[in-house]
């Protein structure tokens, strides 16, 4: 499980990108928990979309949890990308 803490914004996406790229090589399936994310931009829920549809395409599973934290839903309802976050607790 990948945890992120703090705030989750376009200086820092890419390194959280490539992070998933890497452990996408190691196993087929992922979880990213934004249970402790505080802010979120709405660049950073494009490209964890982009992240998700990607892994998709790829026959893996990347398992985004956070549903619960109002920093992050609210967000991701705004731009249209809360569909990608886990209805489940894993």
């Amino acid at each position: 499980m990948i945890k992120v803490w703090g705030h989750l914004n376009a200086q820092n996406m890419n390194s959280l990108s490539k992070h998933l790229e890497q452990s996408k090589r190691r196993s087929e399936y992922l979880v990213l928990s934004l249970d402790h994310v505080e802010s979120i931009d709405p660049a950073s829920t494009k490209v964890l979309e982009n992240a998700y549809c990607d892994t998709a395409a790829n026959n893996q599973v990347l398992t985004i949890i956070g549903r619960h934290n109002t920093a992050v839903s609210w967000v991701m309802r705004s731009t249209n990308t809360s569909y990608i976050l886990s209805n489940d607790r894993v």
